[in-house]
């Protein structure tokens, strides 16, 4: 294994590892959000923590995940104009998203390390009952943006360093549903 390739496979699993975060930031945010809904329609006691902690939470779960997806291909994009480009121009289009997205986690990192800086020196907090400390979701977004800046550069949209890709091949789009050969759960029933 290349050390190219082994620095992809700890930045992929530092990445997985802030998605597996952002996950149980929406579970728990689930959970805030209906002990929220209860006693505000049972006891008529909304709670004064419950927004700005999910609002938090929202930023959290979404900024954590963002690399491991961009990492997988697994983000938003517009794959009909791009599958419908010539490949030259496809190559373009991706060096093009992968500038665009390192130049974003740069800036995001490098805004968010001096709102950090502020928020510590300030001494800032948010509303509500937590207080929570503004530098935190800074810290958040200032980690989102440094990885987010290695994957782009390290996981090209065209390939990401030897994986498979997980578009049929021009021989399989050709070959019929029974031609070729099913792959691990293809084809059976949904449970």
């Amino acid at each position: 294994m290349s050390a190219l390739n082994r620095i992809r496979k700890y930045v992929l699993a530092c990445s997985l590892g802030l998605a597996v975060v952002a996950m149980a930031v929406v579970g728990l945010m689930m959970l805030t959000i209906t002990y929220d809904v209860v006693v505000r329609f049972t006891f008529s006691a909304p709670t004064d923590w419950a927004f700005p902690l999910n609002a938090a939470g929202v930023l959290v779960s979404t900024s954590l995940a963002v690399p491991y997806l961009y990492a997988k291909g697994q983000h938003i994009s517009m794959d009909l104009v791009h599958r419908a480009l010539p490949g030259g121009a496809r190559r373009g289009a991706d060096v093009v998203t992968a500038a665009a997205t390192a130049f974003l986690g740069l800036i995001l990192s490098v805004t968010a390390f001096r709102s950090m800086g502020v928020a510590i020196e300030g001494g800032l907090t948010g509303s509500g009952t937590f207080s929570i400390p503004l530098w935190i979701p800074d810290a958040v977004l200032f980690l989102t943006g440094a990885l987010l800046t290695l994957v782009a550069l390290l996981f090209p949209p065209g390939g990401t360093g030897g994986e498979k890709s997980t578009e049929p091949s021009t021989e399989d789009a050709a070959a019929g549903p029974g031609d070729r050969p099913a792959s691990a759960g293809e084809g059976e029933p949904n449970r």
